[in-house]
């Protein structure tokens, strides 16, 4: 693994942790086999690689709104959201909600 491939695991990881997601949800978001313990274990592919992006975008837009509260954080992740149609934490096991999730907290930080 090299170093860049370490530094996003770690951050990708931090940023999990920090929207309230299980190991179960990370790894059906990034789409890897359930068996494996540890993502050192692993080598992510280029979508892999887009979608830990993605997900560490919505952790810093988060962040930023919150004033960094994790619990208000994770609070927005499990709870229902008119503007993006459903519960974040569920959209974003899949790339299409993923997208919506991230569009709409990017679109707040530019407004705030």
């Amino acid at each position: 693994m090299t170093k860049t491939e370490t530094v996003l695991t770690k951050a990708v990881l931090s940023a999990a942790e920090h929207l309230g997601l299980t190991s179960d949800q990370l790894a059906v978001l990034l789409d890897l086999d359930l068996t494996i313990t540890h993502l050192d274990d692993c080598k992510f592919s280029s979508l892999q690689k887009e979608i830990a992006l993605m997900l560490i975008r919505i952790t810093v837009s988060l962040d930023a709104l919150s004033g960094g509260d994790t619990s208000m954080t994770q609070h927005f992740m499990k709870s229902p959201n008119k503007v993006t149609g459903g519960i974040p934490v569920e959209q974003i096991q899949n790339i299409q909600g993923l997208a919506t999730v991230l569009q709409f907290v990017e679109g707040l930080q530019t407004k705030h």
